[in-house]
């Protein structure tokens, strides 16, 4: 009976040790010199319990993690399956076509991008509103964005042709046009938003952030897409004092945003299954779009990792996903005083993906 009374005490001490060693582990991890005192907060989704923190209400540079609250706000702004169309329509004379655009955010005139994203090739469009490859043509356009514009410039110079290029305005285009000739549909914005947080498409953030401020009614500008923001998080509850948002896309170093703001915005993603499609573009840590390369030195970590990625100069970002056992933990892991060389960014992200592997591993 007393070896059996002490092979059980043994066995519960081995089972709390390692417990409270995975613990320790974790704030060992997330106080890591090479993370410079992050913006930090790792949340038990199901318990609403804090695992680790550090500063999570301390406004910082979020880089591409804040495309996560650019999909919500999109998604919320604008609807998953809403798509945009682009037209090319006959003009009174053989020599002038009109393109009708809606300011489509998944429009290239690219054929390798069209094939590989699944974006619509403009310049394949344009093409069919000059069927007798015509060498000096006008382009009349309207709901373009400039870019957009330039890249088809060269896509006709490098066919040869001299095209006039002249905006006009919605009004001016419905008087203009004859018969529609042909026309694209783009993909869903639940697509694009998969596609911006595999691939972290700081273009199609850009587009898509505008879109979603022009539909709430702002203006494009940094305290336009700051209100847009603003109202979609408070009508999901989520506390944004202190958000300052200048692009959908993270360049922006202006850009301020909390750990704290970020986990909540997760935890909203999985609450409404109206945002699964950002859930679903997460890469997958040592398996999908930009965390592919990620976690070489903490195998135990890949799989279990859903994340969107971020840096830009002194700012290096993780934020997402992560399980253990049957637990799915929601983090931010904003290091925005991170040395800005490529070696001192290198060491932030091992130390982020030995957090995580330590959070896998542990029985909380």
């Amino acid at each position: 009976m007393r070896r059996l009374l002490a092979l059980f005490l043994a066995l519960f001490l081995s089972i709390s040790s390692d417990g409270a060693l995975a613990l320790h582990t974790v704030e060992k991890r997330s106080a890591a010199t090479a993370l410079a005192s992050p913006g930090l907060l790792v949340m038990d989704q199901s318990e609403k319990k804090v695992l680790s923190e550090n500063k999570p209400d301390s406004l910082r540079i979020p880089a591409s993690v804040l495309k996560l609250m650019t999909a919500v706000v999109v998604i919320q702004n604008l609807g998953a399956d809403t798509t945009f169309t682009t037209s090319i329509v006959k003009m009174a004379k053989e020599d002038e076509i009109l393109v009708r655009g809606s300011k489509d955010p998944f429009l290239t005139t690219s054929r390798a991008i069209a094939d590989k994203y699944g974006h619509k090739n403009l310049l394949t469009l344009v093409n069919r509103g000059n069927p007798n490859n015509l060498k000096r043509i006008k382009i009349f356009y309207e709901g373009l964005y400039p870019k957009d514009v330039y890249n088809l410039s060269i896509g006709m110079k490098n066919k040869k042709i001299r095209a006039k290029f002249i905006e006009v305005s919605s009004g001016q285009a419905d008087e203009i046009g004859k018969d529609e000739i042909a026309s694209l549909t783009s993909a869903p914005i639940s697509k694009m938003i998969e596609h911006l947080t595999l691939w972290s498409d700081n273009l199609v953030a850009d587009r898509l952030a505008d879109a979603a401020a022009r539909k709430a009614g702002n203006p494009t500008t940094g305290s336009g897409l700051t209100a847009t923001y603003k109202d979609v998080l408070t009508g999901l509850g989520i506390a944004s004092e202190g958000l300052k948002v200048r692009d959908g896309s993270g360049l922006s170093k202006k850009n301020q945003v909390s750990a704290r703001m970020i986990v909540d915005v997760l935890m909203a993603i999985r609450r409404d299954a109206k945002f699964n499609s950002i859930y679903e573009g997460l890469p997958i840590a040592g398996e999908t779009g930009t965390l592919v390369k990620r976690f070489e030195n903490t195998p135990e970590a890949k799989g279990n990792v859903r994340a969107k990625t971020g840096w830009v100069s002194n700012s290096v970002t993780l934020a997402g996903y992560v399980k253990s056992g049957e637990k799915e933990y929601a983090f931010a892991i904003l290091a925005d005083g991170i040395t800005p060389s490529l070696k001192y960014r290198n060491r932030a992200r091992a130390a982020m993906d030995r957090l995580l592997e330590a959070i896998v591993k542990g029985d909380h």
